[in-house]
Order: structure tokens, then C-alpha cells, then sequence
């Protein structure tokens, strides 16, 4: 356990290897045999799971949850990677530009923290920060908005220099503009409405962000479209800049309360299990080999790679709930190969 800012943070309540041999043994001795229970229920190429059909089925959802309210606001983050803190700071040249990219910003939860943080900060640092946040779903990006027009407000924040967007790094060409051009639009147009406007400056196809948070949302994209989102995330990367990463990990509960009859694929080519939820969006759930591959084949560096295990106290009967995420931070190379 740590604690940053009257926030505490766990991440090793129960031993993984435990818990996941724990879990194989339950199977096995289950009436279904293991492998009945990772049959593909549909096809990989069924028109539901596509990227635009998975954009219709998280805008049903924010629609459902307009107040912007279903997921708590992460205070956790901050604690959970230090990097993010020591970059907004702004190291020995606080005047420099510094852009933090949210994908998946769903209602806003993860920007709550960034905000916090930047409006604590002097204003000669608060100044040179750039939030930025894009989603699949039109409505998420405007429930985005106003939840965080809203938090300013309410809490007598200083305003950050923040704009969200709607944008999709799984998308090919032929089905939207490259996503480091979005961000780029998204960056430019911002900068030219504040003060910053005299520093900006054409930098061709160098990646923008210096931070890039992928929390809870790489489980969602499609399954075929994974390698090409975390591309795209890599040329939006700046030279030196990490994603911070967080999401499912195997043998998380959720994975285990799962009907056979909901799994879309018996494994990813990584064995990573898919399965697909009532409302239609797609949960998948990451080993730590297989986020490892994608992150280095689209030219990441690790820095940071582990499993983190909670536990969920369910209020009502006590009851320990055991969740597993995988946890890591990566860092994309300058040109020279140095991190």
C-alpha cells in the first residue's frame, strides 16, 4: 500500500500466482470441461464487434448513464504512477509545453485527478499544461465536457487548458483521418485559443503527447484492431513520452462471473480470453505476456509491467472480492534509442 495526497492505493492484497492456480483448479473440477467453457460463441468478424458497431454500443451506454456518474473518479491515479505527477511538474524547465493525451476518456473519471493536480500548481505550471481526451463515443466525449466543466465549477478549480474529441486510434484510413492528425487539430486548436498561441509550432509527424493514459479501454477495442490502436498511440507519443496503462487482468472476478455463452473468441493470437457483455461492448482480460508483446511490437519500451491485486469489500456482505488488473508504463524511445 502507498498513499499520495490523503489517497490510499493497494495493489498486492493477494498473491497472483495463488489466486490463478486457485481459479484453474476450480475449473477443472467444474461439470464443464475448461475448454467448453472458451468456445467461440461468435465469430471474430461479426458485424457487432467491429469498431463503429463498438462506438454505437458505448454511446447507448453513456446515454443510459448521462449523469456521467457510473465510474468513480480514479483518485487512485496519481499514486499509481508517480510519472504522471514528476511530468506535470515540468522538471527544471516548468515553462515547457507539457500535453497529457487521455484515450477512452468514457465520462471523465481519469481526468479528475489531472485536473486536481494541475490547479494546485503554481501558474506559470498550470499555464503550460494541455489535457486532452477523445473517445469512440460522441456521447462520452460531451458527457466528458460537462463533468468536467462541472468539477471546475463546483470545486472552484483553476480552469485547465482542456478540449475533448471524438476519435478512434483502431480506425483505418479508409474509415477516419490518421489519429495523430486528431490529436494534432485537437492540440493546435486549443493552443491558438489561449495564451500559448505564441508557442506554437509545426513539428511535422512527431508525436504530441508526453503523457498518454490507456485506463481501462485497450480490453474494449476491438479484437483485430488492437495492434493498430497501440501503433497509432505510439506515433502520437512524443519521443521520451509514456502511456500509462491499466486494465483487466486474468482471473480478474468479472472474467469469472462470465457465462460460457458470452465469450466472442476462445482466445486472442496472444491467448488473452474475449467475451462479449449483455450491452454488447467487448471485455477483454491481459496477461502480462501478452500486453508485453503488444506494446514492444509497436516500438514501446517497458518500464513497468506487474500485476496489481485488490480487494473489493462488498459493502452489504463483507464479502473479499478478488480483482486483478495489469499495470504498466511504457516509454517510447527518441530516435537515438535512448528512453
Amino acid at each position: 500500500m502507498s498513499t499520495s495526497n490523503e489517497v490510499q492505493y493497494y495493489e498486492s492484497d493477494f498473491d497472483f500466482d495463488e489466486h490463478a492456480a486457485a481459479v484453474r483448479e476450480q475449473i477443472n473440477h467444474a461439470e464443464e470441461e475448461p475448454e467448453e467453457r472458451l468456445i467461440a460463441k461468435h465469430d471474430e468478424n461479426d458485424d457487432s464487434l467491429t469498431p463503429l458497431s463498438q462506438a454505437d454500443s458505448w454511446n447507448q451506454f453513456h446515454s443510459h448513464h448521462s449523469a456521467g456518474n457510473f465510474y468513480k473518479p480514479r483518485r487512485y491515479l496519481l499514486s499509481a504512477f508517480p510519472c504522471i505527477a514528476q511530468y506535470l511538474a515540468g522538471g527544471d524547465d516548468a515553462s515547457s509545453i507539457r500535453v497529457v493525451l487521455e484515450v477512452g476518456c468514457g465520462s471523465g473519471s481519469t481526468c479528475v485527478p489531472i485536473i486536481k493536480e494541475c490547479s494546485k500548481r503554481c501558474d506559470m505550471v498550470n499555464e503550460n499544461i494541455i489535457l486532452l481526451a477523445c473517445d469512440c463515443s460522441t456521447t462520452a466525449v460531451e458527457t466528458t465536457r460537462r463533468f468536467i466543466d462541472g468539477l471546475v465549477e463546483n470545486e472552484s478549480l483553476r480552469r485547465p487548458h482542456f478540449a475533448s474529441f471524438d476519435a478512434d486510434p483502431s480506425l483505418t484510413i479508409d474509415e477516419s483521418p490518421p489519429f495523430l492528425s486528431q490529436v494534432k487539430s485537437a492540440h493546435d486548436d486549443l493552443m491558438r485559443d489561449t495564451e500559448l498561441a505564441g508557442q506554437l509550432v509545426a513539428n511535422g509527424d512527431i508525436g504530441v503527447a508526453g503523457i498518454v493514459l490507456l485506463v481501462f479501454v485497450l480490453s474494449a477495442v476491438t479484437p483485430t484492431r488492437v495492434n493498430r490502436f497501440v501503433q497509432q498511440i505510439h506515433e502520437t507519443t512524443a519521443p521520451g513520452g509514456k502511456v500509462c496503462f491499466r486494465d483487466y487482468g486474468l482471473y480478474d472476478l468479472p472474467m469469472l462471473r462470465f457465462d460460457s455463452q458470452a465469450c466472442c473468441r476462445s482466445s486472442t493470437s496472444l491467448g488473452d480470453p474475449v467475451y462479449l457483455r449483455g450491452e454488447g461492448t467487448i471485455a477483454r482480460f491481459f496477461t502480462l505476456e501478452s500486453t508485453r508483446a503488444i506494446f514492444e511490437s509497436a516500438g514501446f519500451t517497458t518500464c513497468e509491467l506487474r500485476y496489481c491485486t485488490v480487494y473489493n469489500i462488498n459493502r452489504k456482505t463483507r464479502q473479499k472480492l478478488k480483482r486483478v488488473f495489469v499495470h504498466g508504463v511504457f516509454v517510447k524511445p527518441h530516435n537515438d534509442g535512448t528512453t
